[in-house]
């Protein structure tokens, strides 16, 4: 067992708290929380959320997971803006930063996509798009030439049963959008100060001057002004974990 397990396992004993209760607690599946506490964090979630209800410092929390993981200090959580594959070579535009290559893993054959958008909650399941990377998830053989997609973690329950909380959804930022689509719609914020709010949707389509969505719980259509509008991005895959 790695020394992220032995702390995980004592601590829970300490609460006196079992895995069963955490998963519930954390609205994870027990078999998520299983593989954390067995050393598995290829693709951490809610990771923050599980330090704090066990009461460990997230710093340490972090490094544990870096060194379970098998990554230097500065690998997987270290914040790149952009994809980059983990041969080398960059698929984006422009080079790498060769500061950054050199802290991203080359013991994997897959290429890693960044996951994005901050949940911040509401009714709506709005996302902050404040540019912070908060994981690598692996990028699927249809997103491998694409520039600059992304994932996006699915928090709340606007969408659901079409995507439930936990499910990762991957996206494709130069695809056009087509009517029936499920999309990432990012909006301009009321101050210039913030970054751009992000939505989880179905595309129906532009009418007029309004982008026009479809949210599923609670059912209903919503509008953007046309002006508002920073993006809308196609997801072309989903997973649970």
């Amino acid at each position: 067992m790695s020394q992220l397990s032995d702390l995980l396992v004592a601590r829970a004993k300490e609460l006196n708290i079992s895995q069963v209760e955490i998963a519930d607690r954390l609205e994870m599946t027990p078999q998520a929380i299983s593989e954390i506490f067995r050393g598995n964090t290829s693709s951490p979630r809610k990771w923050r959320e599980l330090a704090a209800l066990l009461g460990i410092a997230e710093d340490e929390m972090r490094q544990l997971m870096k060194e379970a993981s098998g990554e230097s200090a500065a690998g997987k959580f270290f914040a790149v803006p952009s994809r980059v594959p983990t041969n080398g070579t960059s698929t984006g535009a422009g080079a790498p930063d060769a500061r950054i290559m050199g802290h991203i893993p080359t013991n994997r054959l897959e290429m890693m996509l960044p996951v994005l958008g901050e949940a911040v909650g509401g009714e709506g399941g709005e996302y902050s798009f404040n540019g912070h990377v908060l994981d690598y998830v692996a990028c699927p053989p249809s997103l491998q030439n694409v520039p600059n997609a992304y994932a996006v973690y699915i928090d709340g329950e606007s969408m659901w049963p079409r995507y439930k909380a936990g499910e990762t959804v991957y996206v494709h930022p130069t695809k056009p959008s087509r009517r029936g689509d499920d999309v990432i719609v990012q909006i301009r914020p009321a101050s210039e100060d913030l970054p751009p709010l992000g939505y989880v949707k179905e595309f129906v389509g532009w009418a007029g001057s309004d982008l026009v969505l479809r949210q599923y719980n609670p059912e209903g259509e919503i509008r953007f002004a046309r002006e508002d509008v920073v993006s809308v991005h196609p997801i072309v895959l989903s997973g649970k974990y």
